[in-house]
């Protein structure tokens, strides 16, 4: 019992507060005796001076006359004081005149002595005779002391024991009886019994100590309940994914941090036979791929199977995204790896045996389209040159012939046939041409003779060979391009037939009453662009990348009525791409159509180096 009180709070608390409060009294009954003494040994003193004052005087007269019996009577009396201790009486001479002495003298000693001088008046003045010297004793205040230290001490002690015991009472109904409920509360809740409230209330920190622990017990209560629902809701949640990941086409397959397999699927166990019986849970990944490399299976790893395991294995570790792994019994593998935000890494493996079959399809499609194509452009270039030998004698002979350079025809219509055979035969040539540009691009013959281009120049060049045919229809072609125009650097035959063809195309789908407008600018990025904006009848929005083709037209009702072989928008096109440039294409139905060529910065030069052009601008207007 006295063991459990002493390791209580309560006697935590008394162990502090008894010798606290013990040095206090005795602190405050020490500075009141020592007070106490002090003013007894002041009161003493003083009687002391008073007495030997006293006795100076009266022995005045009878040390004058010399009187002894005097002077012995008048110390018996001073003897009667029970303080007394001793006196002596001296002469000037320090002669003792007379002496007494207490009984108890040779047992006390003297506490206080005072001496003063015995004056006489004679003749009106005084006159020292002698001394008086008087000790007093302390006995009877030393035993006054000690019994009001022995009282107080008795006081100090019952005030001790009576403020421990109200302290222990109070300490141990406010404190000690509140802790044990709440003691007793943690070990049934330690025990795992049933979980019951501390039934003890107070406005003081302790009450909010236990009004705490209350919520505290509440909210345990509320929070297992939901843990008991979360582990419920996880189990079915990790059934499904389990069901779910099971059901999944791809092999699925988790590794921990340190790379051991925690989780798969059946998919990713059953690629291959051999899979199945070295695919198990906790094994590393490296140590699975060795195992499956020396067991054959994978195609063209004999020979260098140490160095195909680092290679997969650093891929795997670095997380990189696509890695194709060939099967010895023909399967095709493409792993995705990914990291979870614990660094756990998920391997997702497809067959992807199908795909590289269609692929290998594909390939061998495109081998034998490659073939084709070069063997068509062979062809085109071929049938070009061919063509273009019996062509030219009939434009050399149709010339001759329509200008009856050996005699007149004899009739009107002969020339006018020998001019449509002419205007076919140039239209004929033409077409030659363009096939065999786009037959030299396509084979990648063609080649650019670079240098210095005049934009300016050869688009005046380019405007004065289709102003006849505008003029011819009544549409109006401007030409808009300032002088101090930057030179290119570009393939002059090429470039004098990109824009030929963009003013041409502009003019032939351009109606009466439209116009043609050639103009240029610098763009921001040092690139040039020429851009021919015609108000002619557009082309649909869905045609604007089809026409690029070769040998296809914009299929509307208007573009029906106009001639054409589809083949000078395309020609633009790869010419500009020869030059590493760009043709880009607006238009709207009915509003026209703006086709807009840009070279690259690279080719354009810069003003310093180029010839000086003669005037201000080029506008011209026909």
């Amino acid at each position: 019992m006295i063991l459990n009180i002493r390791n209580s709070i309560c006697g935590k608390l008394l162990s502090i507060y008894i010798p606290l409060i013990s040095i206090s009294l005795l602190l405050l009954f020490t500075v009141l005796e020592s007070r106490n003494i002090h003013k007894l040994n002041s009161e003493l003193g003083t009687r002391l001076e008073k007495m030997v004052d006293i006795q100076g005087t009266a022995l005045s007269t009878p040390v004058w006359n010399y009187d002894l019996d005097s002077i012995q009577a008048t110390l018996l009396a001073l003897s009667r004081n029970p303080e007394f201790h001793s006196a002596q009486v001296y002469d000037t001479d320090g002669l003792v005149l007379a002496e007494l002495t207490s009984e108890t003298a040779s047992t006390i000693e003297a506490a206080l002595t005072r001496e003063t001088a015995i004056k006489h008046n004679s003749f009106d003045r005084l006159e020292t005779i002698g001394s008086v010297k008087v000790s007093f004793h302390d006995a009877l205040i030393s035993a006054e002391i000690r019994e009001r230290l022995i009282f107080d001490g008795l006081v100090m002690v019952v005030t001790i024991l009576v403020l421990s015991a109200l302290t222990f009472l109070g300490a141990n109904s406010y404190i000690g009886v509140p802790l044990k409920l709440l003691l007793e509360s943690i070990q049934t809740e330690k025990q795992h019994k049933n979980r019951a409230a501390v039934n003890w209330t107070s406005n003081d920190e302790l009450g909010a100590v236990v009004t705490a622990y209350n919520d505290l017990l509440q909210k345990q209560s509320a929070y297992e309940a939901a843990v008991k629902a979360s582990e419920l809701r996880a189990k079915r949640s990790e059934a499904q994914l389990t069901q779910a990941i099971e059901t999944m086409s791809e092999g699925f397959a988790l590794y921990d941090q340190d790379d051991k397999l925690v989780l798969c699927n059946s998919n990713y166990r059953n690629i291959s036979a051999k899979r199945a019986r070295i695919i198990t849970l906790g094994s590393r990944f490296e140590d699975i791929i060795r195992e499956l490399v020396y067991a054959g299976d994978f195609v063209g790893t004999e020979g260098h199977e140490e160095e195909f395991i680092r290679e997969t294995y650093n891929s795997h570790k670095s997380l990189q995204e696509r890695m194709i792994l060939h099967l010895s019994n023909g399967t095709w593998l493409q792993y995705n790896h990914r990291q979870t935000p614990a660094r756990e890494i998920v391997v997702l493996a497809t067959d992807i045996t199908p795909l590289k079959n269609q692929e290998r399809e594909i390939r061998r499609a495109k081998e034998i389209a490659d073939q084709a194509n070069t063997a068509k452009s062979q062809f085109l270039a071929n049938m070009s040159h061919e063509l273009r030998t019996p062509l030219n004698a009939i434009l050399g002979f149709s010339e001759i012939m329509k200008s009856e350079l050996m005699g007149p025809l004899g009739s009107q219509h002969y020339k006018s046939y020998c001019q449509d055979i002419h205007s076919s035969g140039t239209h004929l040539l033409d077409l030659i041409n363009d096939i065999l540009d786009l037959s030299k691009i396509e084979a990648g013959a063609f080649e650019l003779h670079d240098e210095t281009v005049d934009l300016t120049q050869t688009a005046r060049a380019a405007h004065k060979l289709v102003v006849g045919q505008s003029s011819s229809d009544h549409v109006p072609v401007t030409l808009n391009m300032t002088l101090d125009l930057p030179y290119v650097k570009a393939d002059l035959r090429a470039v004098k037939q990109i824009l030929l063809n963009l003013l041409s195309n502009a003019v032939k789908f351009t109606p009466q009453g439209g116009e043609v407008v050639l103009s240029a600018e610098e763009n921001s990025d040092g690139s040039l662009s020429i851009a021919v904006k015609d108000t002619g009848i557009g082309i649909p929005s869905h045609e604007l990348e089809r026409i690029l083709e070769p040998f296809i037209r914009a299929d509307t009702p208007m573009t029906r009525a106009f001639e054409g072989t589809g083949l000078g928008l395309p020609l633009v096109k790869s010419l500009m791409e020869q030059h590493g440039g760009t043709l880009k294409l607006e238009s709207k139905i009915n509003k026209g159509t703006t086709a807009t060529i840009t070279f690259p910065a690279n080719r354009v030069l810069k003003n310093e180096g180029n010839p000086i052009r003669e005037g201000k601008s080029a506008l011209t207007r026909v």
